[in-house]
């Protein structure tokens, strides 16, 4: 089997060393280990922990055959063999889940049952969003064809019936509650014309306020 060697940060290399020796192994055995039990695909979508940034690096002097010596640079590196190539982030990434498995801030294994049960609920919000943006598409405003110049489509815009007793704070506050949804990068119904639009009414309802 190939031997891969992982450049890494010297806090994974000291938590994954630690967890090694709490489990009476080697690290290259720990890490070897996780990915028989996890499997190198199931750690894709994890995020590299990262290679050796320049706070990790030390260097040594060692001495030459010659008898010279010369200073060398020194980087922690994870070495594991495994049956199939793999790359160094993947290596990184089974060495801070068997470092961290079991901490409350760390990895945890499910079991197919669990695993099961949150798919069903992922599956139950998904349609719930889906039935929820269709309400709000259903319940939106339709934008105007014309620029806002009466106090009627502004109000329409924001959702009142009518102008009469509102103030500032009444139409900003309804102003914050849609402007999330129409959004036109993170709203659910985004649309940059329904958010020109809210924008455009609620400056008009504040301005005719005021006079």
């Amino acid at each position: 089997m190939p031997t891969i060697t992982a450049p890494c940060q010297h806090a994974l290399y000291a938590a994954v060393d630690s967890a090694a020796t709490a489990r009476g192994m080697t690290v290259p055995a720990l890490i070897r280990s996780c990915l028989t039990l996890v499997g190198p695909e199931a750690l894709t979508h994890l995020p590299d922990p990262g290679s050796p940034e320049p706070v990790d690096v030390s260097h040594r002097t060692v001495t030459l055959k010659n008898g010279g010596t010369r200073r060398v640079r020194v980087v922690p590196k994870l070495r594991v063999r495994h049956a199939t190539p793999l790359d160094a982030a993947t290596v990184r990434k089974a060495a801070w889940v068997a470092a961290t498995i079991g901490n409350d801030d760390g990895a945890h294994l499910i079991t197919a049952g669990e695993l099961n049960a949150v798919e069903s609920e992922m599956s139950r919000c998904r349609l719930r969003l889906e039935q929820l943006t269709a309400a709000l598409e259903t319940l939106a405003f339709r934008p105007l064809r014309q620029p806002i110049r009466k106090p009627w489509q502004a109000t329409y815009v924001l959702g009142f019936t009518h102008e009469w007793g509102l103030d500032p704070q009444v139409v900003n506050s309804r102003f914050r509650t849609l402007a999330p949804i129409f959004h036109p990068d993170t709203g659910l119904l985004s649309s940059a014309e329904r958010m020109s639009q809210l924008l455009e009414a609620r400056n008009f309802l504040l301005q005719h306020l005021r006079s």
